[in-house]
């Protein structure tokens, strides 16, 4: 008998305990899985450019369906699909890892094996691989297994190896690795890696906020350069008059002590990456390059220097107008209930921080649901390399708690704020 006239275009209804149904059920938990990775990080390649966040929703989709069908109409046709599409990612993976895509950003730069790319690759040759064992041997669907129980049972460890392994690589231990990004494309272009582990920055520890810049919500940004989106000559004429009133500011706040004697008060002790935060909430209500509501400074000591501007925003509704063009990145901090602030309104945690510990520090939790925010590094010899809005300075290195100046502490890694 032929494999077409075993396994007909039209569909079987293959053996419930048959060998072919249990391959099936394997199979279609990994195609499940492989769809939700890519669906999780689609909006992270959106951010790069739109043709990769297309292009990992489009087969996000196809292998969500095809898990699904693949169980109640196992057609020929279908699976050979299956083989079809999975190999094909595959394909296009290895592309991308070995030379480089033929479109995207600058080209479509060489990006390395991750954790989460290498755990979907893996999930998609054994999808090919049960699908065209069953349509090559249709005999299986019909075939029982000779313990239900073991079958049973190696199909569910399967399938729960899969779903914890999955999530796992979704951390943002794991994700990270896939999710660095810079504005030449992804930070391990040939020519060169903008997020090596060896700038001030990252010698201080992992992100401040890990939610700042590693999540793709509420207008986070990956660690790293980011994409500049090019501007006509009207909005760049805009943006540097916005930028000229900004470095004014820059020449009248140049100390701490100046800073406070302008209505400034401490909000952030120094941490690697942002500067000592201080704020001036009179300035919250509106966007005025002219008047940000908070500065960035070396250290927290009278004498501490400027080292950039923030604007901190009250504004319902999504992130404000900001400056002229797209490249001004607004972030939030409502991760894990937010930040843990004193009654003084200081930062004495991080988004990371719990409830209890949050409590224990003798703080509380902000939401800061409507509280927008965005870095402007425009200090003259402070121009950070990752950009003049990066959520991020590299060169900004030092101590938490201390200057820029300090040696990176082993014992901080930027992940809490102490308690003041």
């Amino acid at each position: 008998m032929t494999a077409t006239a075993s396994l007909p275009q039209s569909g079987v209804e293959p053996e419930p305990t048959s060998v072919g149904r249990y391959v099936l059920v394997a199979t279609a938990l990994c195609s499940l899985v492989a769809a939700g990775i890519h669906f999780a990080f689609a909006p992270a390649h959106f951010n790069e450019v739109w043709s990769h966040g297309a292009f990992f929703v489009v087969i996000a989709w196809l292998q969500l369906a095809w898990g699904l069908a693949v169980l109640f109409r196992p057609r020929r046709s279908l699976l050979l699909a299956g083989v079809a599409l999975n190999l094909g990612i595959v394909g296009v993976w290895l592309v991308s890892r070995t030379v480089g895509l033929p479109f995207g950003l600058q080209g479509g730069p060489i990006e390395p094996v991750a954790a989460p790319d290498a755990l979907c690759t893996a999930l998609e040759l054994i999808i090919a691989a049960g699908a065209g064992i069953v349509a090559w041997r249709p005999s299986l669907l019909h075939r029982p297994v000779r313990s239900s129980r073991l079958a049973m049972t190696s199909v569910s460890a399967l399938g729960v190896a899969a779903v914890v392994v999955a999530s796992v690589s979704l951390t943002p231990a794991w994700a990270g690795e896939h999710a660095d990004h810079g504005a030449a494309g992804h930070t391990h272009t040939a020519t060169g890696a903008f997020v090596t582990g060896t700038s001030p920055c990252e010698k201080s520890g992992p992100p401040s906020s890990p939610e700042q810049v590693a999540s793709t919500t509420n207008g986070h940004q990956h660690r790293g350069p980011q994409v500049q989106v090019p501007i006509g000559e009207a909005t760049r004429v805009t943006l540097a008059a916005q930028q000229a009133d900004a470095r004014a500011v820059v020449a009248q706040y140049p100390t701490v002590a100046d800073a406070v004697k302008g209505g400034y008060r401490m909000s952030v002790v120094y941490v690697p990456c942002i500067g000592a935060h201080f704020t001036n909430t009179a300035y919250a209500g509106a966007f005025d390059p002219k008047h940000p509501s908070e500065l960035l400074y070396d250290g927290a000591t009278p004498n501490a220097k400027i080292v950039g501007l923030s604007y901190l925003l009250f504004h319902p509704g999504g992130a404000p107008a900001g400056f002229a063009g797209p490249n001004d990145h607004w972030h939030q901090h409502t991760f894990n209930g937010g930040l843990c602030m004193s009654a003084a309104g200081v930062v004495i945690g991080g988004e990371q921080t719990s409830v209890a510990q949050c409590a224990a520090r003798g703080g509380r939790k902000a939401s800061l649901q409507d509280i927008w925010m965005l870095h402007d590094w425009v200090v003259p010899g402070w121009e950070c390399s990752w950009g003049v809005f990066a959520p991020e300075c590299p060169e900004l290195g030092g101590r938490t708690g201390g200057t820029a100046w300090d040696a990176p502490d082993p014992a901080v890694t930027g992940q809490a704020l102490p308690s003041n």
